[in-house]
């Protein structure tokens, strides 16, 4: 068997040190503005409604974008932390070079998301959407993604360690190259649509939950001998 490629070198975001502190609030934001090299700390940007807008060089710590409603928003070297994006819709987002640790992002909806150089780690996108987004040098580490959908997503090349995928769906998902190692796979759908990529488990029992995941893609049936009679 031919060695797994090793994942590519993902960017960090570029941020100057000296950051300008800012305070905003929604009805200050409006589409097409552009926010440059800020520190954002704090805020409370729920239900944030914006066009086209830019956000670039810029740190972003325990604020809160629950239910914001951005359309083809740009994000150019970005940190994200301790953040909440809940049921936020990003539509056709583009994101160059951001790192999202230890924040929330239950719910929340990218459609047609273009990553590229994206590490998330440590954080929960339970029932989150990627629906026909593209992946480009993404790492998810140590993050929950149960009932996460990433129907007709392209996942080529992207890795997720030590994630739990319970029940989440991958239905006609691009995934050449992926990685996935040491993943929680309890009722997963849309494995077959997995082909290409690697799978590794050091554990017997999310070995066992991906054999049983790949059995029913292949509408295959698992049983004991014992149980098959003479």
């Amino acid at each position: 068997m031919a060695a797994t490629k090793p994942a590519s070198k993902i960017a960090e975001p570029r941020l100057r040190a000296d950051l300008t502190t800012a305070t905003l609030t929604p009805d200050e934001i409006d589409d097409e503005d552009r926010l440059l090299e800020l520190e954002l700390t704090d805020l409370d940007l729920s239900d944030l409604v914006a066009e086209h807008l830019e956000l670039s060089g810029s740190r972003l710590t325990r604020c809160r974008l629950g239910g914001s409603d951005l359309d083809k928003p740009i994000l150019v070297d970005v940190v994200l932390d301790h953040c909440d994006l809940a049921n936020a819709r990003w539509s056709d987002a583009a994101v160059t070079r951001m790192r999202v640790t230890s924040s929330r992002l239950t719910g929340f909806a990218g459609p047609g998301l273009s990553l590229l150089h994206v590490t998330v780690r440590d954080s929960v996108l339970d029932f989150s959407s990627f629906r026909f987004a593209k992946f480009v040098r993404v790492e998810f580490t140590d993050c929950r993604l149960q009932n996460a959908d990433f129907v007709s997503a392209d996942l080529s090349g992207t890795v997720f360690r030590r994630c739990d995928l319970t029940t989440a769906e991958f239905s006609q998902a691009k995934a050449r190259g992926a990685i996935f190692a040491d993943c929680t796979w309890e009722g997963t759908r849309g494995i077959a649509s997995l082909s290409g990529a690697t799978i590794a488990n050091a554990s017997p029992i999310d070995t066992l939950a991906v054999t049983a995941a790949m059995a029913s893609a292949l509408d295959i049936t698992l049983a004991d001998p014992d149980d098959l009679g003479p």
